[in-house]
């Protein structure tokens, strides 16, 4: 009886040390992810996700195959990204995390970095999604209207980069990027 009951016990502690290493997993995976979003190692990036690319921003859901993901993380990378994880707590059902992202792109747009409040769900193999749940840094007023004056000026003066809005590829990202470059080289600002 006294053999059943050690092994009993030795079972419990087994798993509870393999939970606390999964736990600890979760925070280390969600941290190394956003290193090799700065990083711009796609292969890193993608090997995080269990199998499709889940990316959804308040009520808007994303998914992705990894190809797909693929086109969309070389068009943000155009931008050149810095990620910042400003907060980051392990709840019961996920990981939450405080993001600071800056780029071209956003400072232009938004005129300082954006910040959100993320959470990130995981499957046994991987990250299952991420869900962007707030913003917590965003104007959306300088933003719209920021995109709307330079999305106006770009069709007048450069009809060929017109179009790069909607198109999330590395063309579409390369197009954004020369569109805002010469705007503010017009308007000689940085």
């Amino acid at each position: 009886m006294y053999k059943i009951y050690l092994l009993w016990a030795l079972l419990f502690a087994f798993l509870s040390c393999k939970q606390t290493d999964s736990t600890i997993n979760k925070l280390e995976w969600s941290q190394n992810y956003i290193e090799a979003l700065n990083s711009a190692d796609y292969k890193k990036a993608a090997s995080f996700f269990s199998d499709s690319v889940r990316l959804n921003e308040l009520v808007y859901k994303s998914s992705f195959s990894k190809d797909q993901y693929h086109s969309l993380f070389q068009w943000d990378s155009v931008f050149k990204p810095t990620y910042k994880i400003l907060d980051i707590q392990l709840k019961e059902e996920y990981v939450e995390m405080r993001v600071s992202k800056q780029c071209k792109r956003i400072l232009f747009l938004n005129e300082e970095p954006m910040v959100t409040k993320e959470k990130v769900y995981f499957s046994d193999d991987g990250i299952y999604s991420i869900d962007i749940v707030e913003y917590i840094v965003f104007n959306e007023t300088k933003w719209d209207k920021n995109r709307l004056e330079l999305v106006s000026w770009t069709a007048e003066e450069y009809p060929e980069l017109d179009g790069f809005l909607y198109d999330q590829s590395l063309k579409g990202g390369l197009k954004f990027k020369k569109a805002i470059e010469r705007y503010q080289q017009a308007r000689n600002t940085k």
